[in-house]
Order: structure tokens, then C-alpha cells, then sequence
């Protein structure tokens, strides 16, 4: 019976990488902000520029937002981020619950 359910929890590998790669997308995104801001103040100390830098970033972190939260479940196929209206970037489905690393968890087992 566990080995049953370990090996479905392996068959959503490729759909849980997925949704771990886009989170990792939205991630650097966010973590390129600061280094962004602080490379144009050195270049440019013009707020116009960096009005442009964060510009194109926020553009940047919206479309990787809106890339992740469009992921779905492997397990039952609804978004697994986003719950009607709701964005939540937590480590389960909104759904049905199963854990973005289920698969690395049962193939350490």
C-alpha cells in the first residue's frame, strides 16, 4: 500500500519541476531588484533612469508572478498557486495539498 502511493508521488515529477523551475524564475527576478537598483544609481545617478530600471523590472516580476501562479498541480490539474482570486505562493496545492518536493520526499524513502 505506501509503495503504491510512492510510486504515484514519483509519476508527478516532471509536472512538480515544473512548478518548482517557474518559482525559481519569480525568485531570481525578485533578487536581481536591488543589485539592479544599486548598478544604476552607480552608472546614472539620474532618478530617470532609474525610474526606466525599475520599470522594465517591475514588467519582469509581474510576467514571472503571473507565469508561476499559471502552474498547475500535476495531481489534480488546478493551479497550484491560485485558489479562485487568491495568489498564494506556498509550498502546497491549494487544492488538494501535495507538497511542491513530494516527489524528491519519496524518492529519498
Amino acid at each position: 500500500m505506501g509503495q503504491k502511493t510512492t510510486t504515484e508521488i514519483e509519476d508527478f515529477g516532471p509536472g512538480l519541476s515544473v512548478v518548482r523551475r517557474r518559482r525559481w524564475y519569480l525568485w531570481l527576478v525578485i533578487l536581481v531588484y536591488v543589485p539592479a537598483m544599486w548598478l544604476t544609481l552607480k552608472v546614472s545617478p539620474t532618478y530617470r533612469a532609474v525610474e526606466v530600471v525599475f520599470g522594465i523590472w517591475f514588467v519582469l516580476v509581474f510576467a514571472a508572478a503571473t507565469y508561476s501562479a499559471l502552474a498547475r498541480c500535476p495531481r489534480c490539474g488546478n493551479y497550484f498557486h491560485m485558489h479562485g482570486m487568491t495568489l498564494l505562493y506556498l509550498r502546497k496545492c491549494l487544492h488538494c495539498q501535495l507538497h511542491v518536493c513530494a516527489d524528491k520526499r519519496a524518492a529519498r524513502r
